[in-house]
C-alpha cells in the first residue's frame, strides 16, 4: 500500500540536493532627489564607497562629486569652480582608496611637447585623453593623472578638431579614441590604480599611488577568449582584479600583474550561472558578489475578492493576484567557487520598483538601488530575521446570514379568497462563518511552502408550519409542526510545496506537492413542535480524509498527476416515533482509499 513516507521520498527525490539557503535583503533607507542642490542629483551617475562606510557619487551632468556618510546624511561636495586647480569635463567612474582618497574618471587636455608656446602663427595642439582626478579626504584637490603619455602626439593632425585654448585661442585638439566610451576605475589596498578601456583595444591601465603608469595589459589574452565585453571591475585584498563580461555571461579573473588566471560562469539562472553580469564587488571578508539581470516574478493567488479598480487583474475569476518581483546576487569565493544565492524581493504591487537600477555594493554587502524616475538611492542591508520579506500572511473572515420564507395556498380550499393563511409555512434562517488563514514564504526564487487552514461553521434552522387538518395514521391524528436544526462543523489544513522548475516564459516548467487533513461534525436534530407530538429524530457524524499528491510538469505541455485520499468517519442516528417510542436506532462506518495516476497533455 503507498504511505504517506513513500510520497515524502517521492518528493525529495524531486527536489534538486544542491539547494543552498539563500539569504535576503530588507530596505532600511533612501535618500536623494532630482535638483542640483545637496543631496539632489541629475540623470548620470557613479557611486563609490569607503572603507569607513561612506557614499561617494559622480554627478556627471551637474560636474559635482558628492560625499554622504553611510546613512545617507550629506557630508561634503567637490565641484568646479573658476579658480580651482582641477576642471571637470566629463567625469564618470569613481573609486575609494582604504585612506579615503578620491579618484575620479575624468577627461583632460594636454598640450604636445613638439608645439613651440613662442609661435603665433600656428595653433597650440593639445591631447584630449582619459585621465584620473585625485582628492584627499576632505575633497581637496592633489592632482590630475593621465592614464599614458600625451605629451607627444597620439593621432595624426588629420584627426583633431578645432577648439579654443585656456586663454580663448585657437587651437587644435586631437582626441584620444572615441570620446563616448566607458572606463572603468578601480583601487587596490596599496593605492595602485586600476582603469579599464573599454574601446576596441579592451585594455588595462595600471598607474601607482602617485598616478605613475606601471604597465597595460590587454584583457584578451590565451585562455580568455575574444572578444571582451566589459562593464565592471574589482579588485580583492590580494591585487588580483576581476572583469565582468557581460555579454559572454562570466567574469575573467586576472592577477596584480595582468595575466589572465580563469574564468567563471556561463550563461543560465542555475546557481554559478549568469544572465548578462553587470556588477561585482570584491567584499572585505575575501568573498565576491555578482550582480546580473536576471529576474523571477512569483505570482500568489488571494482568496480575497477582486478590486473593481485592481491594476494587477490577470484572472477572469473573483480572485487577487498579489505580485513578487525577486533579484538575485550571488556569492562566489575568490576562486570562482558558487557558495550562496542572495535574493532582493521587491514589495508586491510596487510597480515603483520595475525600474530600480543597483548602482552599487559597498564593502560589506550592502545594496544601492536608483529610482531614476524621483533619483532617489534606496538602501538595502542584509538580512538573517526569522519572518522574511517574503513571508506571506492573509487571513480571510466571513459571515453570511441567509433568510427565505415559503408559502404554498391550495387555492381550491375554502379560505382560497380570504388571504387569511397560507396551508404550508417555512422559515428558513442560515448562518456561516468562515474563516481561511494562509501562511506562505518563498524559500527561494524556485521554492515556497504554504500552509492554509480553512474553517467553516454552519447553523441552519428549518421552521415548518402545517395549516391544513392535523395529519393522521395508524398512530393517530398528530401536528406536524416541526423544526430542524442542523449544525456543520469543517476544519481542513493543507501544506503545499512548490518548485518551479524553469522559469522561462516559453518553457516555464512547475512541480507541487500536498498533503492536507480535513475534520467534518455533523449535528442534525428534528423536532416536533407541538406538545403532544414526540417525534423526534438525532443523527450526528464524525468524518475525517486526508489526502496527498504530486504534478510534474514534464514539458511544456504535458503534466503528470498522481493522487491519494483516504476516508473514514462513522455516523450515528435515533428516531423516536409521534407516540415517544424508539422507532430506529443505528451507526454506519465508513473507511475506504482512492489513489489515482493520470496524465494531462495539449497536442
Amino acid at each position: 500500500m503507498f504511505s504517506l513516507k513513500n510520497l515524502v521520498l517521492c518528493l525529495l527525490l524531486l527536489i534538486p540536493m544542491h539547494i543552498n539557503a539563500a539569504q535576503e535583503f530588507k530596505f532600511v533607507s533612501e535618500f536623494g532627489e532630482k535638483g542640483e542642490g545637496q543631496a539632489q542629483f541629475a540623470t548620470t551617475l557613479f557611486v563609490a564607497f569607503g572603507p569607513d562606510g561612506a557614499i561617494y557619487v559622480t554627478d556627471t551632468d551637474n560636474f559635482r562629486i558628492q560625499k554622504f556618510d553611510e546613512t545617507g546624511s550629506f557630508v561634503f561636495d567637490i565641484q568646479m569652480e573658476e579658480k580651482r586647480e582641477f576642471r571637470f569635463i566629463n567625469p564618470t567612474d569613481i573609486a575609494i582608496g582604504t585612506d579615503s582618497a578620491i579618484y575620479v574618471m575624468d577627461w583632460m587636455f594636454m598640450e604636445i611637447s613638439d608645439t613651440d608656446p613662442q609661435a603665433t602663427s600656428k595653433p597650440k595642439i593639445f591631447n584630449y585623453g582619459p585621465c584620473i582626478h585625485k582628492f584627499d579626504a576632505q575633497g581637496a584637490f592633489v592632482a590630475t593623472y593621465p592614464i599614458q603619455d600625451f605629451s607627444k602626439r597620439i593621432a595624426p593632425l588629420e584627426a583633431a578638431s578645432p577648439g579654443l585654448d585656456a586663454d580663448g585661442n585657437y587651437a587644435l585638439l586631437i582626441p584620444q579614441g572615441n570620446t563616448k566610451r566607458n572606463f572603468l576605475l578601480t583601487v587596490d589596498l596599496h593605492g595602485n590604480l586600476y582603469v579599464c578601456d573599454t574601446g576596441p583595444k579592451k585594455l588595462i591601465f595600471k598607474l601607482d599611488m602617485n598616478g605613475k603608469p606601471i604597465a597595460r595589459y590587454p584583457l584578451a589574452q590565451p585562455g580568455a577568449g575574444h572578444p571582451v565585453y566589459p562593464v565592471d571591475i574589482a579588485v580583492d585584498k590580494t591585487g588580483d582584479f576581476y572583469i565582468v563580461d557581460e555579454k559572454r555571461h562570466r567574469i575573467l579573473k586576472y592577477s596584480t600583474e595582468g595575466k589572465f588566471l580563469h574564468a567563471f560562469g556561463e550563461y543560465g539562472n542555475a546557481p554559478g550561472q549568469f544572465i548578462e553580469p553587470f556588477r561585482i564587488a570584491a567584499l572585505e571578508d575575501g568573498t565576491l558578489l555578482v550582480a546580473d539581470t536576471a529576474k523571477y516574478l512569483k505570482d500568489f493567488v488571494s482568496t480575497l475578492p477582486t478590486r473593481l479598480d485592481d491594476p494587477t487583474r490577470r484572472y477572469t475569476d473573483d480572485t487577487r493576484l498579489f505580485r513578487y518581483r525577486l533579484r538575485r546576487i550571488q556569492r562566489f569565493a575568490a576562486d570562482g567557487a558558487y557558495t550562496q544565492k542572495l535574493l532582493i524581493p521587491f514589495q508586491r504591487e510596487a510597480e515603483t520598483d520595475v525600474a530600480l537600477q543597483l548602482k552599487g555594493i559597498d564593502n560589506t554587502g550592502n545594496l544601492y538601488y536608483l529610482n531614476p524616475a524621483e533619483l532617489r538611492f534606496r538602501k538595502y542591508t542584509p538580512t538573517h530575521s526569522l519572518i522574511s520579506p517574503m513571508f506571506q500572511t492573509e487571513l480571510k473572515l466571513r459571515y453570511t446570514r441567509d433568510l427565505q420564507d415559503v408559502e404554498i395556498d391550495n387555492q381550491d380550499d375554502l379560505d382560497a379568497d380570504l388571504y387569511t393563511k397560507s396551508d404550508f409555512d417555512e422559515q428558513i434562517i442560515q448562518d456561516a462563518v468562515n474563516a481561511n488563514l494562509i501562511f506562505s514564504y518563498d524559500i527561494s526564487e524556485a521554492y515556497r511552502l504554504a500552509l492554509s487552514n480553512q474553517l467553516t461553521f454552519i447553523r441552519a434552522t428549518d421552521t415548518s408550519y402545517y395549516r391544513a387538518r392535523d395529519f393522521e395514521d395508524f398512530r393517530g391524528r398528530f401536528n406536524q409542526d416541526d423544526r430542524t436544526t442542523e449544525t456543520t462543523w469543517d476544519d481542513r489544513v493543507q501544506l503545499d510545496f512548490t518548485w518551479i522548475r524553469d522559469h522561462s516564459l516559453y518553457n516555464y516548467r512547475e512541480a507541487r506537492a500536498f498533503v492536507y487533513f480535513s475534520i467534518v461534525r455533523v449535528d442534525f436534530i428534528n423536532n416536533a413542535l407541538d406538545r403532544f407530538n414526540s417525534r423526534f429524530f438525532d443523527f450526528n457524524a464524525n468524518l475525517s480524509d486526508w489526502g496527498a499528491g504530486i504534478y510534474y510538469d514534464l514539458s511544456r505541455t504535458f503534466r503528470l498527476n498522481f493522487e491519494i485520499t483516504h476516508f473514514f468517519g462513522r455516523n450515528r442516528y435515533t428516531y423516536i416515533d409521534e407516540t415517544n417510542v424508539l422507532y430506529a436506532t443505528g451507526f454506519q462506518e465508513a473507511d475506504f482509499i482512492r489513489a489515482v495516476l493520470f496524465l494531462n497533455g495539449v497536442f
